[in-house]
């Protein structure tokens, strides 16, 4: 992806990249949110998993527990967080999401 398609794609924009697809736990801007992003710097696409309160990202680690982690991970590859949406939720095979 080039920085120009990756501007035309986002979400939201940070001083550090452009979230192009997101999926939050709980409250967007209040909860721990799995996203695609496309760093500025290094102009490369990257998976972020980021706790926000009150609106601000944190400093601190982000951690989850596993039974809030599947529906997360879910909605993740529902909202195309790991690639573009739906191209791996109709998938045949082994890794078969439609039953989630």
């Amino acid at each position: 992806m080039t920085r120009d398609e990756a501007v035309a794609r986002a979400i939201k924009e940070t001083d550090y990249c452009h979230v192009l697809a997101g999926a939050w736990s709980g409250a967007p801007g209040d909860s721990i949110t799995l996203e695609r992003i496309f760093t500025k710097e290094r102009g490369v696409e990257e998976i972020r998993l980021a706790w926000w309160q009150g609106g601000k990202q944190t400093t601190w680690p982000t951690d989850i527990d596993a039974p809030d982690w599947i529906p997360l991970f879910a909605e993740a590859v529902r909202a195309g967080v790991f690639t573009d949406a739906g191209a791996i939720w109709d998938a045949q095979g082994p890794f078969r999401l439609r039953s989630i």
